[in-house]
């Protein structure tokens, strides 16, 4: 979306619907089971500026946030026993980024 000439917006977003994981026994449970997970839905959002330096430069300033509503795993295994591949839904909790792109 381009709300003004150098101004830009852009949304990105990823569902991702119940499903079925293995959790081995270890520090989460005694016997390995299936897992009926959430679902989740991963909202991102991206503001950037074009600002013109000279007649061959130009420098984009950008800012965002990911995974906005904070759609993330809440039952991990914890401890020397845990089961390191029960894992699921996005990777990254909310995050903040900010940056510059030179372009010419």
């Amino acid at each position: 979306v381009n709300p003004i000439k150098r101004f830009s917006t852009s949304f990105s977003g990823t569902y991702t619907g119940s499903m079925l994981v293995g959790h081995s026994a270890g520090s989460g449970v005694d016997t390995p089971i299936a897992v009926n997970t959430p679902h989740f839905f991963d909202l991102g959002v991206k503001f950037s500026y074009d600002l013109p330096l000279f007649d061959a430069f130009k420098m984009k300033l950008y800012a965002g946030i990911k995974n906005i509503f904070e759609a993330y795993q809440s039952d991990f295994d914890k401890g020397y026993n845990r089961d390191s591949g029960y894992i699921y839904g996005p990777s990254l909790p909310r995050s903040y980024y900010i940056g510059a792109k030179m372009m010419f």
